[in-house]
């Protein structure tokens, strides 16, 4: 059986007349079903706005890339390691994961390629795997810079060496089976006439609802909170330390904008009406900003404006980013002897 999705008009190359139904089984896709069901004039208007609306997109998808591999590269070869950078390095590389995702849809979509059912639920596996590990680990990053700050005894203490790179092992581990499960109890139908497959589906995403929205995030948001408000308490003329700055950024920027991608998710359930492609497209791009915009937050915590930045290389500007006190002092104490 060969099910082809066109991406450019919504058509469907297919000779089974059932494959509608497979398509069907997507919640949060904007290249599904819902465009059949409207006015060929709708589909007009809808496939423009869209157009312009990737158009946007790539760009921003495209500098998203290079800031990440910019950050893994440096992380990777030249940053100092510290419990806190293995988790950043880990968060670059499943950002790249979504903007190599975003990146394929929209070129795909703006040259009207034809692509297999497969391969479309392949790559919203990906996107999935990708968008689940940032977030778990950067709920992970809330949680141990909270616990470093406000019982660094107990974390000093009862802290494993390897425990960021364990971990990190954890957390792909926990997105691969949410991406997998779902993708299995909800995409995979080899054969469109069985009933049995959808059943598990609603229950699956009610799962994962559960596990990002009522677990990670928040903790997320609590800690990023408390952080929040130990900045804003720092005694007069003290500056906060700038790897504060950076997680209570990187966090504001997810609310902003991944975070929203997720509600609507889990608020088509109950009100069908919303669940049209062009929302959804506007939603996707939303979270491809977030994606992207992770790198340049970095650089410009990094980055002061004096004299002794002069001639420094964006590593510098890095490095001071997801440095805290204690390992700044440290790092310096090396640089002298």
């Amino acid at each position: 059986m060969k099910n082809c999705v066109h991406f450019g008009r919504f058509r469907r190359i297919t000779e089974h007349p059932d494959s509608f139904k497979m398509a069907e089984a997507y919640s949060l896709s904007f290249h599904t079903v819902e465009g059949v069901q409207n006015t060929e004039t709708q589909m007009e208007t809808g496939y423009q706005l869209q157009r312009t609306i990737m158009i946007v997109s790539i760009p921003i998808c495209t500098l998203g890339l290079l800031g990440n591999a910019v950050v893994l590269w440096l992380l990777w070869c030249f940053i100092p390691k510290t419990n806190l950078t293995v988790y950043f390095l880990n968060k670059a590389v499943a950002d790249l994961a979504v903007l190599i995702y975003y990146i394929t849809v929209f070129i795909l979509f703006l040259k009207e390629v034809p692509i297999s059912l497969f391969g479309l639920h392949i790559m919203e596996l990906a996107h999935g795997f990708g968008f689940n590990a940032s977030t778990y680990i950067l709920t992970a990053i809330c949680a141990e810079r909270f616990l470093m700050v406000f019982s660094p005894a107990c974390y000093k203490l009862n802290r494993h060496k390897h425990f960021s790179e364990i971990m990190c092992g954890l957390l792909w581990s926990l997105s691969c089976l949410v991406s997998v499960t779902l993708y299995f109890a909800c995409y995979l139908q080899l054969d469109p006439l069985l009933t049995e497959v959808n059943s598990i589906c609603v229950p699956t995403k009610t799962a994962r609802a559960i596990v990002n929205l009522l677990v990670f995030l928040p903790i997320m948001i609590l800690s990023a909170f408390f952080l929040l408000v130990r900045m804003l308490n720092k005694p007069q003329g003290s500056a906060p330390e700038k790897i504060d700055i950076t997680i209570v950024a990187i966090v504001l920027l997810f609310l902003l904008f991944a975070a929203s991608v997720r509600i609507v998710d889990i608020a088509v359930h109950w009100i069908p009406q919303i669940h049209i492609s062009v929302v959804f497209l506007i939603f996707h791009f939303l979270d491809a900003i977030d994606s992207s915009g992770n790198p340049f937050i970095y650089f410009w915590v990094g980055y002061t404006k004096n004299q002794v930045d002069s001639g420094r290389s964006i590593q510098m500007f890095l490095q001071r980013a997801f440095l805290d006190d204690e390992n700044r002092t440290r790092n310096a104490s090396s640089a002298r002897r």
